[in-house]
């Protein structure tokens, strides 16, 4: 595995940087203090793992930076003095937390953990390379519907990669640089963005209704408006969804194409 440490202070980070090339199963390819540094190193791949200073006085940037880059971000284990810094390191997404000083044994429980994340997403990558080499072999030979290609997705649930068919998910939910799957049976957390799920998503069975929401549209039970004229759609699983202003038109094509109208709803979400 590589890893980047991104640290402000340059004491701790020499003293990280000791400590993990200590283990054999993970190298630093980059310590620094500069945000600007984690685009090209993390953007090109060249790092599995990224150790992130939870006190970093630029340390929104740095996580704008990292949701920029959507599923080519790194893992992130994010470390501090402070031991209540531990849950808001979670919600930002971090896979693991650190309380300085760390020690030796905490260190290398880390490092086991972050193996198997990472060959996870390796895993993942190989898969999605052969469906990707698949697709184009039928679509050469003149085999099957183009359109079906990449329906799937492979996702992180209960310590494992699993597949996901286009078919199972209710709705998209996007949650700072992290996006919910929501499906019929449970609810699964992916690191990656709206704009690539879009692209791969079948246009002809899903629809963006809100910046931070996706839906199946063959989920959608009914489409709500209340007296202030705002738009909401509910799903078959009871969960409404607010329409943002630049998705109405879109949601007004699928109504007027399967003779929908909306029903009125004062307490619409």
């Amino acid at each position: 595995m590589r890893c980047v440490v991104l640290e402000s202070r340059p004491l701790a980070r020499a003293h990280l940087v000791q400590a993990v090339q200590r283990h054999t199963a993970i190298r630093v390819a980059v310590a620094t203090a500069s945000v600007e540094a984690l685009p090209p190193v993390c953007g090109s791949r060249d790092a599995d793992v990224l150790f992130l200073d939870a006190d970093h006085p630029r340390l929104d940037a740095a996580l704008a930076a990292l949701r920029d880059l959507g599923s080519r971000a790194p893992v992130v284990v994010m470390m501090s003095d402070y031991p209540d810094r531990a849950i808001d390191a979670f919600d930002r997404g971090a896979s693991d937390f650190l309380l300085r000083p760390i020690e030796t044994g905490r260190l290398a429980v880390t490092i086991d953990r972050l193996r198997q994340l990472v060959q996870d997403r390796q895993a993942q990558v190989r898969a999605e390379l052969l469906e990707e080499a698949l697709c184009d072999l039928r679509q050469k030979s003149g085999a099957g519907d183009p359109a079906g290609c990449g329906r799937d997705f492979w996702i992180s649930g209960h310590g494992a990669r699993v597949r996901i068919s286009q078919s199972e998910i209710v709705w998209l939910e996007a949650a700072r640089g992290y996006v919910y799957f929501h499906l019929r049976t449970r609810k699964l957390l992916e690191r990656t963005t709206m704009k690539e799920l879009e692209a791969r998503l079948d246009p002809t069975r899903f629809l963006r209704l809100h910046r931070s929401a996706i839906v199946n549209v063959d989920e959608i039970s009914a489409a709500l408006r209340d007296r202030h004229g705002l738009y909401a759609v509910q799903l078959t699983n009871g969960t409404q969804v607010r329409v943002g202003r630049k998705y109405r038109d879109g949601l007004a094509d699928l109504m007027q194409r399967t003779q929908v109208r909306p029903r009125e709803e004062h307490q619409a979400a």
